[in-house]
């Protein structure tokens, strides 16, 4: 068990900081701490952890296309959840229906392909892309009659942590 992850913790690294991958969203690990994150994301320097300590999850918000650059995410927004000190997880949705396939795009030129038929306008539904415990999921939803693509990045340990009530947005 402790080889395998091991193993996982070396293929991400692999995977996401190689020079195809110059996308900072992909640089930061699931669970890494806020003072080492914040040198990415900028905006996590504001996170206070005494205000959600373990009983909550932080939601911050950003623009993606400021923390990856020269990608297909002009119109996407970046969602970064933190519980305990920790990054639970990294989103990315877009729903501007002018900018179809953009989060699709971005997965299959940094992930993995989800497969030509998510691409179509119809195709509703989710792909798993998870990697050993790096839970990945790209998604395709209508939402107010509007198509909303999401990608959503946790782990194992970290993914209750991400969705349900004790998540606070904050506003800064």
């Amino acid at each position: 068990m402790y080889v395998k992850k091991i193993f996982i913790k070396i293929l991400f690294f692999l995977l996401f900081s190689s020079s195809s991958f110059a996308c900072s969203i992909l640089q930061v690990p699931i669970g890494t701490p806020v003072s080492t994150a914040e040198q990415t994301f900028d905006f996590l320097s504001t996170h206070n952890s005494e205000i959600y300590g373990t009983k909550y999850s932080a939601k911050y918000y950003s623009y993606a296309i400021d923390y990856c650059e020269g990608s297909s995410l002009e119109n996407a927004d970046l969602e970064v959840i933190v519980y305990d000190s920790k990054i639970a997880g990294i989103n990315l949705f877009s729903t501007d229906s002018e900018f179809k396939n953009e989060i699709y795009e971005f997965v299959k030129n940094n992930i993995s392909d989800p497969g030509d038929e998510v691409k179509k306008d119809n195709w509703l539904g989710f792909k798993d892309l998870s990697i050993g415990s790096l839970m990945m999921f790209y998604t395709k939803m209508k939402e107010r009659g509007e198509i909303v693509e999401v990608l959503e990045i946790t782990n194992s340990q970290m993914v209750d942590f991400t969705t349900g009530e004790d998540i606070i947005e904050v506003v800064r």
